[in-house]
C-alpha cells in the first residue's frame, strides 16, 4: 500500500509591504514642511547676510571719508621750508578754480577753505562762477572743501633720498623755496622767496626773483646746491549726484591743480549723501579753537574774510553715509540726522522715509602746520 507524503503549508505575512495612500500623502505634506522651513531659513540668512554686507560697505565708505579727509586736513599749510606767516594776505578770499601761478601763488595764506550750504539749499556762501562749473553734478545741501599744501616728499632736482617720482611738469605745477642767507637777507619781498610752477628751468638755472644774487636759482644752506622742488596740492572736495552718470549714487569727490588745468572729478568714497563741515576759529593766538563756525567768513568781505579764515585752526567733519542698497520692503528710514549747526541752529537732514539704512560719521582735525605757527 502506497503513502502519500504530506507538507503543512508555509505561513501567511502578517505585515502588508507599501505605505496606503494616507501615509503617503501624510509623508508628502511633512517633507514639503521640513523643505519650506529650510527654504525660509535659507532665505532669512541670506536676507540677513546682504544686509551685513550693505551695512559693512556703509561703515567702510563713511570710515574712509572722514579719514581721507582728516589726513588731507593734517597737512593743510604745509609749504616745505616757507612760513607763510611772512606772506602778504589778499585783499579778497581767492577763488580756488584759477590755475594761472600768480593766482595760485597769492592764495598760500589761505590754507583751508570751503563754501557751506545748509539743510535748506541756502547758499551760506557764494561760490565763483569758475568753481561752479568745476564742480560737476554737485549734490544740493553739501559743503564744499578746498585744501593747500605741499607733498611732504620732494621730487627734485634729484630724487636720491626722495620717496616722489622724478618732476614731471606736464602734470604739475611745483613749489621751491630757499635756504641760501644770501637769498634770505636781500630779498626784502616776501612773496619772492618762492615761486611755484612749470618751468622746470626756473627751479635750477635762472629765476628772476633772486637776480642780481648769487646764485641765480633758489638754492639750499649751501647756497650753491638747488633747493628741492615740491608738487603742488590744490584738492577740492564736494558731494557729487552719482558715481557714474545716471547711477544715483551719492558719492564724494575731489578735483586736484595740475600744471595748467583741474583734473576731471575723481570718487573718492559712493554713498556718501552730505558734507558738513565746521570751522575751529582761534581768536585768542593761542593755536586753539575758541569757537565753531559753518562759514568764518559770514558777513565779512575783502581783507576782513581773508583774516577770518586765517583763523581756522581746527575742522569738525560730518557726513552722512548711507548703505549703497535699499532695504525694499524690510525697512523705513524715519529718523532725523544732526550734521553739526548754522548759526547755532541744527543741520538736520531726514527723515528720508526711503528703505536706505543711514550713519552719522564725525571727526575733528586740527591743522597742525596752521596752528603751530601760531603758538
Amino acid at each position: 500500500m502506497n503513502k502519500t507524503l504530506s507538507f503543512p503549508s508555509a505561513p501567511r505575512a502578517n505585515a502588508q509591504a507599501g505605505f496606503t495612500l494616507i501615509e503617503l500623502m501624510v509623508s508628502v505634506v511633512v517633507g514639503m514642511v521640513i523643505v519650506a522651513s529650510l527654504a525660509l531659513m535659507f532665505a532669512n540668512n541670506s536676507r540677513a547676510r546682504q544686509e551685513m554686507e550693505k551695512t559693512s560697505q556703509q561703515i567702510e565708505n563713511g570710515r574712509y571719508t572722514t579719514q581721507t579727509l582728516r589726513d588731507d586736513l593734517r597737512l593743510a599749510g604745509y609749504y616745505g621750508e616757507l612760513n607763510p606767516k611772512t606772506l602778504a594776505t589778499p585783499g579778497a578770499v581767492p577763488d580756488p578754480s584759477l590755475t594761472d601761478d600768480a593766482s595760485v601763488a597769492a592764495a598760500l595764506p589761505l590754507s583751508v577753505q570751503g563754501y557751506h550750504f545748509g539743510k535748506d539749499s541756502t547758499a551760506y556762501s557764494t561760490m565763483p562762477t569758475g568753481l561752479s562749473s568745476l564742480l560737476t553734478d554737485i549734490r544740493p545741501n553739501t559743503d564744499v572743501l578746498v585744501i593747500r599744501r605741499v607733498s611732504t616728499c620732494y621730487s627734485g632736482p634729484t630724487t636720491a633720498e626722495s620717496s616722489c617720482s622724478a618732476m614731471d611738469t606736464s602734470s604739475s605745477k611745483y613749489f621751491q623755496t630757499t635756504l641760501c642767507s644770501t637769498h634770505l637777507t636781500n630779498i626784502t619781498d616776501a612773496s619772492k622767496i618762492f615761486v611755484i610752477g612749470t618751468d622746470s628751468t626756473v627751479f635750477t638755472t635762472t629765476n628772476a626773483s633772486v637776480n642780481p644774487y648769487t646764485p641765480t636759482y633758489f638754492a639750499q644752506k649751501d647756497c650753491s646746491t638747488a633747493a628741492v622742488t615740491r608738487a603742488f596740492n590744490l584738492h577740492i572736495y564736494y558731494i557729487a549726484n552719482n558715481d557714474v552718470s545716471g547711477d544715483g549714487i551719492p558719492t564724494l569727490k575731489m578735483v586736484s591743480l595740475g600744471a595748467n588745468a583741474f583734473s576731471s572729478p575723481s570718487s573718492i568714497a559712493e554713498g556718501i549723501e552730505t558734507l558738513q563741515i565746521e570751522y575751529g576759529l582761534d581768536t585768542s593766538g593761542d593755536g586753539a579753537p575758541d569757537s565753531w563756525v559753518a562759514d568764518p567768513a559770514a558777513g565779512a568781505t575783502g581783507a576782513a574774510a581773508v583774516t577770518a579764515w586765517t583763523q581756522v585752526t581746527a575742522v569738525k567733519i560730518h557726513v552722512l553715509a548711507r548703505n549703497p542698497q535699499a532695504s525694499a520692503g524690510q525697512f523705513t528710514d524715519t529718523r532725523a540726522y544732526v550734521l553739526g549747526s548754522t548759526a547755532s541752529t541744527d543741520n538736520t537732514f531726514g527723515p528720508y522715509n526711503d528703505g536706505y539704512k543711514r550713519h552719522v560719521y564725525t571727526t575733528v582735525a586740527r591743522l597742525v602746520n596752521v596752528a603751530g605757527r601760531i603758538e
